[in-house]
């Protein structure tokens, strides 16, 4: 209950009081001049208390219609802590600074010691690319020869077969072969002579002989000591694929 139910239900109460007593005395003697002043104080005092119950409503109803005000704290800042200096370093002794100085020695050249390992190690590295790289030019350059002599060798084996050795006189340097069907050669024309898939070597023609055989000669080379070749009956005469 606020103060505002309380003072209406007192002056209420009054109300009623004073209104019984105007009553009854008025029922009995009718009023008398003391009844009268007391009905008059108490209106008196109904009259003030309903002025007072008015001032405190009409400040109540203000109160509420004022937004309430807010008071700031202000912040104190934190004090400011000034750091102890810190103390100086005690003096190196000579021993300690000996003992310093070698260790640092001993450092000193560990490090040099370690940089002459790491240019090794860069100059052997790089040895062994140069090596590597050597290796492959070779293995490449090997595997171009190989590849060169398979396909010479696969020209030659397939190389059309322009006659066959009948006999040969190596320290004559003479060569009569039989020409293949249809076959023909001028004087001069230089043929090659194939045992398996190789050329074993060369020869030029000289003539037509009568019985239908070709005369020729071997050209030397410097694969054996009298620098002709080995030619046997029964090899094969070929066009020269290098000429």
């Amino acid at each position: 209950m606020n103060t505002t139910n309380l003072l209406l239900g007192t002056t209420s109460l009054l109300l009623v009081v004073g209104f019984a007593l105007s009553f009854g005395n008025f029922t009995q003697n009718r009023e008398s001049d003391t009844e009268k002043e007391e009905v008059a104080e108490l209106r008196a005092k109904l009259e003030k208390m309903n002025a007072e119950d008015r001032a405190f409503e009409l400040a109540r109803l203000r109160s509420a219609s004022t937004p309430p005000s807010y008071t700031t704290t202000p912040i104190t800042p934190p004090p400011v802590v000034t750091p102890e200096p810190e103390p100086e370093p005690a003096p190196i002794s000579a021993d300690m600074q000996a003992i310093i100085e070698s260790q640092q020695e001993k450092i000193d050249a560990l490090e040099s010691e370690k940089a002459d390992l790491a240019l090794e190690k860069a100059d052997l590295a790089l040895e062994n690319t140069t090596l590597e790289k050597e290796n492959e030019e070779i293995f490449e350059e090997k595997k171009e020869n190989q590849d060169e002599q398979r396909m010479a060798a696969f020209r030659v084996k397939n190389a059309l077969t322009m006659g066959t050795v009948t006999s040969a006189d190596k320290s004559n340097a003479l060569v009569i072969f039989t020409p293949a069907q249809s076959s023909s050669f001028q004087s001069g024309r230089v043929l090659a002579v194939r045992r398996n898939t190789g050329i074993i070597g060369r020869i030029v023609i000289d003539r037509l002989d009568d019985s239908g055989e070709y005369v020729a000669t071997m050209r030397p080379h410097g694969y054996s000591p009298d620098g002709y070749p080995d030619i046997q009956p029964g090899d094969t005469i070929i066009i020269d694929l290098e000429g």
